[in-house]
């Protein structure tokens, strides 16, 4: 046998890799590696796409620590090599139960998988392990981390607006059937026949479907979010009473201004507690949708807007329509408009204002 020279394997990281990184960290995702090859390798690898190698530990020192200092350990380590896969599902259910972290774990080998299972989001590729790729709740198609970036993006998106949906939605539903509630006792017929709260009902659901391509405000993009069951029903307590609030305003100007609390007046006041709970509730997704001030310093997407001014069109036009004879209404005057429009005004001040307390409180609105 005859030597005539070595063959070496080099698989730099791809050129992207260091961008999408520093994107993720602005976004407030930190990245940690976990990886069963050499520190010194593995060290090597984090320099050239810029991940800090302050604080980094091998498995056999992991072994070594206690319950206490692992999980310490491992908040502060950003490089973990030569991991067991059994450590590499410690480390990952140490991030999730001590620090409340929602976690997730891209792999591609069999050494991954049960970090893959354990994670909150487990990614691979496709060119993974079967196993891996088994595991995985997302596979990337493309060898590019910006994919990532995207995702992150999008999902931020995807549960603002879910979050949007649900909060205006309670909110709509619960001031409604308050409002509702108080009408019944206070006068002596249904605020609304079935047909109309069924029609009005759909009309709002049908305009709510815009939601899903609303855009989020920025400052809230830029940070990792989750849901909490308490911080919906303090929401909830907050912003409905405010609702119920612009109700009762609009209960009382009927009642004292309109005289709408007789027999005779029953069409009248359908016809204007239909028309004032509809306006109310698509009104409400302006409200919700953003911290800052609505239609000053946010303004909605167009789909938004499109579908906020169809639905109010079709709400004030319907009683105008033989449909809007055959369902009970009648024709309102001009001035009751005017007053609805100094209503919703005032809805929106204090609306504001208990938005502004209420982020004083706790710190976030959606």
């Amino acid at each position: 046998m005859v030597f005539l020279g070595l063959i070496t394997f080099f698989d730099p990281p791809k050129d992207t890799a260091k961008q999408a990184l520093w994107r993720l960290c602005e976004k407030g995702v930190k990245a940690k590696v976990l990886t069963g090859d050499s520190l010194s390798l593995t060290t090597r690898v984090c320099r050239e796409v810029g991940i800090s190698i302050d604080h980094v530990i091998t498995g056999p020192e992991l072994e070594l620590l206690d319950q206490d200092t692992f999980h310490e350990t491992v908040k502060r380590a950003t490089v973990l090599a030569r991991l067991t896969p059994i450590q590499k599902l410690h480390v990952v259910q140490s991030l999730q139960t001590v620090g409340n972290h929602v976690v997730g774990f891209l792999g591609d080998g069999v050494n991954d998988s049960l970090a893959l299972d354990a994670a909150n989001v487990s990614i691979s590729v496709d060119s993974g392990v079967a196993i891996a790729k088994d595991m995985a709740d997302i596979i990337l198609l493309e060898k590019d981390l910006n994919v990532l970036v995207a995702g992150v993006e999008h999902g931020r998106l995807s549960f603002g607006n879910t979050m949007k949906y649900v909060k205006m939605s309670v909110i709509a539903n619960l001031g409604s059937v308050i409002s509702l509630l108080i009408a019944t006792l206070v006068f002596k017929y249904e605020p609304l026949t079935s047909t109309q709260l069924l029609t009005q009902n759909f009309i709002y659901s049908v305009g709510q479907i815009a939601i899903a391509w609303d855009k989020m405000d920025e400052e809230y993009v830029k940070t990792p979010h989750k849901s909490s069951e308490r911080g919906l029903s303090m929401f909830i307590v907050w912003n409905g009473s405010v609702c119920t609030l612009c109700d009762v305003a609009t209960l009382m100007l009927l009642w004292f201004y309109y005289k709408a609390y007789t027999d005779v007046t029953q069409k009248f006041f359908h016809t204007a507690w239909f028309i004032e709970g509809l306006l109310l509730q698509t009104l409400i997704i302006h409200l919700i949708r953003t911290e800052k001030i609505p239609f000053m310093q946010e303004v909605a997407s167009w789909p938004v807007i499109f579908s906020t001014v169809v639905t109010s069109a079709i709400g004030i036009a319907l009683p105008f329509t033989p449909i809007g004879k055959v369902m009970g209404f009648s024709l309102l005057p001009l001035s009751y408009f005017g007053l609805l429009f100094l209503l919703f005004l005032g809805y929106f001040i204090v609306g504001q204002l208990v938005k502004r307390l209420y982020i004083l409180v706790y710190k976030r609105w959606l």
